[in-house]
């Protein structure tokens, strides 16, 4: 049944009411992705209540990283598969995106500690500082993949022991976000805890078993998630082991 005009709105009220310009609406008409309703004796283009719901789809998409092509693409979707989409592929994209900023956070501190134990700045050492950090990530990497670990000499672990490793890792994680060094007293602090489940050891051999029960999952982001979070912290505890031992 088509909308009484009472009901409809011109581009300009739609636009105050969505929080948007005019010319948004207009670029989304354009593109095929947002026609009026209907239009006024006078030829205004006029939009109904089920095109403000549309215009806000858009913008919701648009936030979540789609681009205007992939918007236009699932419309055909039932709109809960739609948004339960949309919003998985954001999730992978932030999480990528969080390991980066572990990593770029971690070495930043690493090369402000440098920084301030050196006299003079030789841009070759801290060119070589960052390759050194990089290069024992992808090790570690390996380690936690199992490349060298051998695969019945990993034990089980109870639950407790379970959680106080995503108990160590969380607080590790928030740690660093907050620019803690290693050698500081709350670096120290996560040292010993990560002492007591087995250091560096004892890690490879919990996360190995951790990862094997992740790949029997069904989304490979996730362990790639996880896996670059865990190489960012077990960098960080390997450096306050060290620092804790002097």
């Amino acid at each position: 049944m088509p909308a009484n005009e009472d009901d409809l709105m011109t581009v300009g009220e739609l636009a105050r009411r969505v929080g948007v310009t005019v010319r948004t609406i207009q670029y989304y008409d354009q593109k095929g992705l947002l026609h009026p309703s209907s239009k006024s004796e006078q030829n205004q283009r006029l939009y109904s209540r089920d095109d403000e719901e549309r215009l806000y789809r858009i913008l919701t998409l648009k936030y979540l990283g789609f681009s205007l092509a992939q918007i236009r693409e699932a419309e055909a979707l039932d709109d809960r598969q739609e948004l339960s989409g949309a919003l998985e592929h954001r999730m992978h994209e932030l999480e990528r995106e969080s390991v980066e900023v572990l990593r770029n956070i971690s070495t930043v501190n690493s090369l402000r500690e440098q920084l301030a134990a050196s006299e003079h700045v030789r841009w070759s050492d801290f060119a070589q500082a960052i390759s050194d950090m990089q290069n024992r990530e992808d090790v570690l990497w390996l380690a936690i993949n199992g490349e060298g670990c051998d695969e019945s000499s990993v034990p089980e672990l109870t639950h407790e022991e379970v959680s106080r490793w995503h108990q160590l890792m969380g607080d590790t994680i928030e740690a660093m976000h907050d620019g803690v060094q290693p050698g500081d007293e709350r670096g120290r602090e996560l040292a010993l805890r990560f002492e007591r489940l087995g250091g560096m050891s004892g890690a490879l051999a919990g996360l190995k078993r951790l990862a094997n029960q992740r790949a029997q999952g069904p989304k490979q982001y996730d362990r790639d998630f996880y896996a670059g979070i865990q190489r960012r912290t077990l960098s960080f505890l390997k450096d306050a082991l060290e620092a804790l031992r002097g």
